[in-house]
């Protein structure tokens, strides 16, 4: 009689192709649409309710993104590892992510700037947003989950592991890294930061670009927007206007435009030796 060990290994289940092998162009596109809608219409219901800004921004990445997409997955639809580039990326990469996402916040504050200059902000919008800044250790709680967690994974969501996938399939990674930045700036609704919110676009799409992954991306915007949000909170709320850049804010800018190439292009290659390995 054979035994135990003898019993031939089992077959491995057999992985269900997902949404990018099933899918169509235009269903995709029409995805993304739907998840730009619904993010904005849960936005504005809970703004309606009293929400402030802070739970809106929560709402509208929960219930408008997260939610749709775990639907389609418990169905089969989805694989947010080979769908959305949802992985755990090794410590180097997500090392220089950082140092990416950090060195990009002086050149895009540079870039916001110049669209300061050339559109002043709505001075009824920077009383509303000053108006409903965190107050309080809970409402501080709420603040970091919304804008440093929930919305910076429902963005990259959105914008690089939809978008700039879709455009860079019809036009190659260059154009569809352009196209995914200006759409993220525009849909933002922001003209008087209109340049910086493209070169944040611009940012995060080199970081999908060079490592195809959804969790370093969302770890990149996440350090973008806990910066920005400290620098908010610490300053008491927004300035309408433009600041003053001296000789030694420009070096620095300088410098971290030089940090931000160096890593960007560490990124890029260890991304050409993954191909060639």
């Amino acid at each position: 009689m054979a035994g135990m060990n003898d019993r031939p290994p089992p077959h491995p289940v057999p992985t269900a192709p997902g949404l990018w092998q099933t899918w169509g162009r235009a269903p995709i596109l029409a995805l993304t649409v739907f998840l730009l809608l619904a993010n904005l219409t849960c936005q504005l219901l809970a703004y309606g309710l009293g929400g402030g800004l802070m739970l809106p921004l929560l709402s509208g990445s929960l219930l408008g993104v997260v939610l749709p997409l775990e639907l389609l997955r418990r169905r089969g639809l989805l694989d947010p590892a080979t769908d959305l580039g949802l992985d755990r990326p090794c410590a180097a990469t997500l090392a220089l992510v950082a140092v990416v996402a950090l060195a990009g916040l002086l050149p895009t504050s540079l870039l916001a700037e110049g669209s300061l200059r050339l559109h002043p902000v709505d001075p009824r919008w920077a009383a509303l947003y000053n108006e409903h800044l965190p107050l309080g250790p809970g409402g501080t709680v709420i603040a970091v989950v919304a804008a440093v967690f929930a919305a910076p994974l429902a963005e990259e969501i959105i914008f690089r592991a939809f978008l700039q996938r879709l455009a860079a399939s019809l036009w190659g990674p260059l154009p569809g890294l352009l196209v995914a930045a200006l759409v993220f700036g525009i849909v933002h609704g922001e003209p008087w930061y209109l340049f910086g919110l493209i070169g944040v676009g611009l940012v995060m799409g080199l970081v999908w670009e060079a490592t195809r992954s959804l969790t370093a991306c969302w770890l990149a915007h996440a350090l973008h927007n806990a910066v920005s949000l400290g620098a908010l909170l610490r300053g008491g709320g927004i300035s309408p206007e433009p600041a003053v850049y001296g000789p030694g804010d420009w070096a620095l800018t300088a410098v971290s435009c030089v940090v931000l190439a160096l890593a960007g292009g560490a990124l890029l290659r260890r991304r050409r030796r993954v191909r060639t390995a």
